[in-house]
């Protein structure tokens, strides 16, 4: 699961990932199961709109909140830039760190070589 900032702003970004159409706070805050204050839960959706992870539309006395990405794109965005500042900054020694991490799991293994496979 990629994460956020926080494990609060990860929760509530896969809430709005799986909705259809926008969200009201108190929306949010129920599927929440309602364990956080309304006003937390509203601080959380306007910081992720200043972050431009979320937009949002005005209606009635309230606001809808919407991802402006796809979980897919956000996370194909926010990873790209992350590898490419720790292949900046360590270059090799990140490089084999990765292969290890991969060679220890079979799974993640396979998956790099169905994607090697792919992209010969």
């Amino acid at each position: 699961m990629l994460k956020l900032t926080g494990n609060l702003e990860q929760e509530i970004m896969d809430i709005l990932w799986r909705q259809k159409d926008g969200l009201r706070p108190t929306e949010v805050q129920e599927k929440l199961r309602g364990t956080l204050a309304y006003t937390t839960v509203n601080t959380i959706l306007q910081r992720l709109c200043q972050k431009k992870i979320l937009s949002r539309k005005k209606m009635g006395n309230t606001f809808i909140y919407t991802p402006k990405l796809s979980k897919e794109n956000y996370a194909q965005q926010t990873l790209q830039s992350l590898y490419s500042g720790i292949l900046q900054s360590y270059g090799s020694l990140a490089v084999s760190h990765f292969l290890e991490s991969i060679d220890s799991t079979p799974e993640h293994r396979r998956l790099l070589q169905e994607y090697l496979d792919e992209h010969k």
